[in-house]
């Protein structure tokens, strides 16, 4: 297993805002991983959920993943494929099972369900050792094939799919075919596994036979017509023989009660039997236990192959999902640069896609981003509800999905070195721990500004929108600034205050790309197009309009609009949110602090003291 500090870092803001594995409302769908998780197994399902969160900065795991779709997708023209998934379809969880085995807590329906795993697992594996032969046997006769060699990654998964010699003809001789939930309710072994076991469950099965068997016999013996064997709880196994034929009872007979009209007796034959049948029961489901702990214990050495078998399986599994989504989905391989740098075409949001297609509300407008060092930020403009969280989202995914090693929703794309994946989206607070939406705001802000790197990519949406106008511009624009001179990270930098728009002017490697959207009248149309340059307005008139906001309140709005535009333009000074403070400002004391530095406080008699706080307070 990777370390840590080798996995791209995705923190808890990330996983949240890119609604991973849960949505914001904290529900499973839909999400990312709701939408490729079609694995035919549980053991699948966790190994694509651990690759999705835990991806690796080294490229070779990704590329290995890669190269095993590229093999899988057009296997048989995508028939190979849906038979592979049928098989896997039938397999249990055997990771789950083999450490149950390991802890001895795991049941017998579970043992047998491994062994037909074991049997289909052996069949998968013998699948890609064929494979393996063909080519090379194609290879050696130097002529034209249209087989194509198994990547590293499914040779090796074949290689431990096949089960651990004896395992599996183990389980299928110790278990019935279909066993009791549990031990302590009997019915677990096989037929014919343990002959002390067969002749106890033989008794409990053949008691009636026995019974009239011996009533038979002994009334041939003793010439006793109405000789009855029978039996009750109170007084166990017995032969009644009444009154009238005491006179004809063998000697073997002992007394064991005595009724009105009739005598009950018990032979040495007869009370062997009983010893054996009122134990039978418990006998048989003691053994039966025994030998479940015996086999537990024999399975113990298979336990470390059975294991690997399952990571087999549950990878195999995985790389089926991922090569299934990729074909339904029509998504696309991506390739790596060594170069810091994210060159997408035509991407797509795959949830927001497929949400979009179940509700046949229209097409998913794809888009391109193209970052790199000499274009490191974006600035993002453009109206609410025009889909710049949608696009910062998508870009943030697709980088995700290319460094786990599965294909993405776009026609092409180029993802350079990536080790941490940073987000500030959206207005949240945090009451419980005493944090307020611009509190927690600034706390994740904080969190980017000192652990993002020049491998990172950003996504920083709205910032500064709670406090103050000024406020929340002077720290948007502080904050784009150290983004692009210190940390020097991928940013997709999106804003509605315009004055940060005039940013890519002094900054070399930022630029502005903006949503489209089309106006008519007092009406909007949203066009979910990224276009380069900056906006031109928010249109947030229009969004409130299309909430339901009243139309009396929309139209004093328009008007207040109108006048702060005017006073705006009629402003003499424009400030340079982007140029250094002041030297001077920084460095220079103020009259106060001169003062006090010139002071001795040890050589001050009390007069001169009193003197010093009004000289203070007239400077104040």
């Amino acid at each position: 297993m990777a370390r840590p500090q080798a996995l791209v870092h995705l923190p808890p803001t990330t996983r949240r805002n890119l609604e991973l594995t849960h949505t914001l409302r904290g529900e499973t769908t839909p999400t990312l991983f709701s939408l490729l998780d079609t694995c035919e197994t549980g053991m699948g399902s966790r190994a694509l959920k651990h690759w999705l969160l835990n991806p690796e900065r080294d490229r070779s795991t990704a590329q290995q993943r890669l190269a095993a779709l590229a093999w899988l997708r057009p296997w048989q023209g995508g028939q190979g494929l849906t038979g592979l998934r049928q098989a896997l379809r039938h397999c249990a969880d055997a990771e789950r099972i083999a450490a149950r085995t390991a802890l001895r807590q795991v049941r017998p329906r579970e043992l047998v369900a491994l062994a037909q795993t074991l049997h289909k697992s052996a069949q998968i594996g013998d699948f890609f050792a064929e494979r393996r032969n063909e080519y090379q046997q194609a290879s050696e006769a130097n002529f034209a094939s249209n087989l194509s060699a198994l990547p590293p990654l499914l040779l090796q998964l074949g290689q431990h799919l096949l089960p651990p010699p004896g395992c599996a003809e183990l389980l299928t001789a110790a278990l019935l075919p279909e066993p009791a939930a549990l031990v302590r309710d009997g019915g677990v072994i096989n037929h014919g596994f343990d002959a002390e076991l067969d002749e106890l469950r033989a008794i409990q099965t053949n008691c009636d036979g026995f019974l009239l068997e011996l009533e038979t016999r002994e009334r041939a013996r003793t010439g006793i017509t109405n000789l009855r064997v029978q039996f009750n709880k109170v007084h166990g196994f017995y032969i009644e023989v009444t009154q009238g034929q005491i006179d004809k009872v063998p000697d073997d007979y002992r007394r064991r009660q005595t009724l009105k009209n009739a005598e009950r007796f018990i032979t040495p034959e007869l009370k062997a039997f009983e010893d054996k049948a009122l134990s039978a029961q418990e006998r048989a489901l003691a053994r039966e236990k025994w030998l479940f702990e015996q086999l537990l214990d024999r399975l113990q050495a298979f336990v470390p192959a059975l294991g690997a078998l399952a990571r087999s399986l549950a990878a195999l599994d995985a790389l089926c999902a991922l090569a299934e989504r990729s074909l339904t989905l029509g998504w696309c391989a991506p390739d790596f640069m060594p170069q810091p740098g994210i060159e997408i075409r035509a991407g797509r949001h795959p949830v927001v896609e497929a949400r979009l297609a179940e509700t046949s509300s229209g097409a998913f407008i794809p888009n391109d981003t193209l970052m790199g060092p000499k274009a490191r930020m974006h600035i993002v403009t453009g109206p609410n509800m025009g889909g710049k969280s949608t696009y910062m989202r998508q870009v943030a995914v697709i980088a995700l999905l290319a460094s786990m090693g599965g294909y993405v929703p776009a026609q092409s794309c180029r993802l350079g070195p990536l080790d941490a994946i940073h987000t500030r989206i959206g207005a949240a607070d945090d009451l419980a721990n005493a944090q307020s939406t611009f509190m927690l705001e600034m706390t994740e802000a904080a969190q980017i500004l000192h652990s993002a790197s020049p491998h990172s990519l950003v996504l920083m949406d709205e910032i500064g929108r709670g406090t103050s106008t000024f406020d929340g511009l002077a720290l948007a624009s502080s904050i784009a600034k150290h983004l692009h001179d210190k940390v020097q990270a991928l940013t997709l930098f999106a804003t509605h205050y315009f004055e940060l728009t005039e940013f890519p002017a002094t900054h070399h490697a930022a630029q502005n790309v903006h949503v489209s959207a089309a106006e008519n009248g007092n009406d909007i149309v949203f066009l979910h197009q990224i276009e380069p340059g900056p906006a031109s307005r928010s249109y947030g008139l229009q969004v409130a309009k299309l909430a339901g906001v009243p139309g009396a309140v929309v139209n004093h709005a328009r008007h207040a609009l109108a006048a702060l535009e005017a006073q705006s333009a009629n402003a003499q000074q424009q400030v340079d949110l982007f140029a250094a403070p002041p030297v001077a400002a920084i460095n220079e004391p103020s009259a106060v602090e001169a003062e006090l530095a010139r002071v001795d406080p040890d050589a001050l008699s009390a007069r001169d003291a009193l003197e010093l706080v009004y000289r203070l307070k007239k400077l104040l």
